[in-house]
């Protein structure tokens, strides 16, 4: 699993805004998946950000594990249907609740509820 940043305006220097969701590498059902609490594989930006780095994790894989029984130049790229965040702020929560869930092809539910236990919880701690 790796969490993944995008600025969202990465050419203002004053706007350091970003969004953050998480790429799985799902080697038991043999595909990389997309988890992201705002957009779909119709957002250009998404997919732009997602496929390089994957490209760049498949050639680094074949680089250092060429001689391994598991290859994954071949794995397609899932976007997950996930639940969508109601507000433009909550995108962390949904990525730590994706890092901490995720069970292969089952995406955690996340709800408003949810991130309201997380904020008590990350306060507390």
């Amino acid at each position: 699993m790796f969490p993944m940043f995008q600025e969202l305006s990465p050419h203002d220097p004053h706007d350091k805004c970003g969004h953050h969701y998480v790429i799985c590498l799902d080697l038991k059902n043999q595909h990389v998946e997309v988890l992201d609490s705002i957009r779909s594989e119709d957002d250009a930006d998404l997919t732009m950000h997602a496929e390089f780095f994957i490209k760049n994790l498949k050639e680094t894989w074949h680089h250092h594990y060429e001689h391994s029984k598991v290859q994954i130049s071949h794995f397609p790229t899932e976007y997950a249907a996930t639940t969508k965040q109601g507000n433009t702020t909550d995108y962390g929560f949904h990525a730590l609740e994706y890092l901490a869930k995720w069970e292969g092809r089952i995406v955690p539910a996340i709800t408003a509820a949810t991130v309201v236990e997380l904020r008590k919880v990350h306060t507390w701690n």
